[in-house]
């Protein structure tokens, strides 16, 4: 068989479209995994009034902060690393931010990011093979 007049742009461009999306759509349902096992602290508290660190704001507790922390952020810009015009960047979850910087000392003495990932791995390859 022989396939004459092939357009690769055009093919690559319907390869790319529906690789992220299945990537987005795997990176979703292991961000929802991960929040589901995601340890949630009970004890909550302002931030400090005096001391060293008085009115910083990152001294604050919220129970549940993690647990919100955990997002998909779609990276678009471009990585220097390309293959067939197919950037690298893609879905990215993350766990964590300004107010819960503790999240890999959390993930250190109680795993709950790598684990679910673990178990999610059929699951996730089911997902970009099949969408």
């Amino acid at each position: 068989m022989r396939v004459a007049f092939w357009d690769w742009g055009k093919a690559n461009s319907v390869v790319v479209k529906n690789g992220r999306a299945r990537t987005k759509k795997a990176a979703d349902a292991l961000a929802a995994a991960v929040r589901a096992k995601c340890p949630v602290g009970t004890q909550s508290h302002p931030m400090y009034k005096k001391g060293k660190f008085a009115g910083q704001t990152w001294t604050k507790r919220d129970g549940g902060s993690l647990k919100r922390s955990v997002r998909v952020v779609e990276k678009n810009e471009k990585s220097g690393y390309e293959l067939a015009s197919i950037s690298l960047n893609g879905p990215r979850i993350y766990v964590g931010n300004y107010f819960s910087y503790y999240a890999a000392i959390v993930e250190f003495y109680t795993p709950f990011v790598r684990p679910t990932a673990d178990r999610m791995k059929g699951q996730i390859k089911s997902i970009l093979e099949n969408g």
